[in-house]
């Protein structure tokens, strides 16, 4: 494990009170704090400073730049860095706000609750009374734990990788040995394949959204949802033991694919 105090957190939120409140508790708790009120900032943060982990308000104060188009532009650029977007109940409650927040990239995210909320409109809750309460606190952090890098390398730094019993990639060359009835069978992914299951790799069990994938791995503009969805067909030719009950890329619906990574 990657010891906390040589961890980032860059949090994005234009209300400078609940910065100010949110600050201290990640630092309390061992992680180097960095804020950011507006995309830009956030964006050349994210740049200069390489956070770990950005926890990212989804109704930044500013209707052409919100928390949706930096989670967007972010993974445009191929940047896989963690976001837990912090949103109102209203919004946690709809699922096409769900829909959409994961396709574009996101990780997690954290409903604001009343305290935080009275906080952010300026209803004045002593902080340390605040904070002696736990319920907030202990939510943020423990979804900052589990969002956070291990010490394992990134996939994207390995030469070969084994998934399982089954399945071994060798990252440089795009050639797969999969293990079928038959016994071992070797497949060479295309550029495009590879591209796709790095994306897939790097985010270990959780789902990729499917617009996510395209502005990835799409250096030309060219590919399309539906185009996604027989590249997909053809990796899983290529990467399943079985291809018809696929174990390893799963769908994961109305968002995009994961994939499942044995322990």
């Amino acid at each position: 494990m990657i010891p906390s105090e040589s961890l980032k957190i860059l949090f994005v939120d234009d209300k400078a009170n609940v910065r100010s409140f949110v600050g201290p508790a990640i630092i309390a708790a061992g992680y180097r704090f960095i804020e950011a009120a507006d995309g830009p900032t956030a964006l050349f943060l994210i740049e200069e400073e390489k956070p770990d982990l950005i926890i990212l308000d989804i109704m930044l104060d500013d209707p052409d730049f919100g928390g949706l188009d930096i989670c967007k532009e972010l993974r445009s650029s191929g940047n896989q860095t963690p976001v837990i977007f912090l949103t109102v109940k209203d919004w946690a409650e709809d699922p096409r706000f769900l829909q959409r927040a994961f396709s574009l990239g996101a990780d997690d995210y954290i409903t604001k609750r009343e305290e935080l909320l009275q906080i952010e409109n300026g209803m004045g809750i002593p902080p340390t009374e605040y904070l002696e309460s736990k319920s907030d606190v202990e939510e943020l952090l423990a979804r900052i734990q589990a969002r956070l890098p291990q010490s394992r390398p990134a996939v994207a730094e390995m030469r070969e990788r084994s998934f399982g019993d089954s399945l071994h990639v060798d990252f440089d060359t795009g050639l797969v040995r999969v293990m079928r009835e038959s016994g071992w069978e070797e497949e060479t992914l295309t550029l495009t394949e590879l591209e796709i299951f790095r994306l897939l790799a790097d985010r270990r069990n959780r789902p990729v959204g499917r617009i996510q994938i395209v502005d990835t791995v799409d250096r030309e503009g060219t590919m399309t949802e539906r185009s996604l969805e027989s590249h997909i067909h053809r990796l899983r030719q290529k990467i399943e033991p079985d291809p018809r009950n696929p174990v390893y890329i799963i769908t994961v619906q109305r968002i995009g694919y994961r994939l499942r990574i044995p322990e």
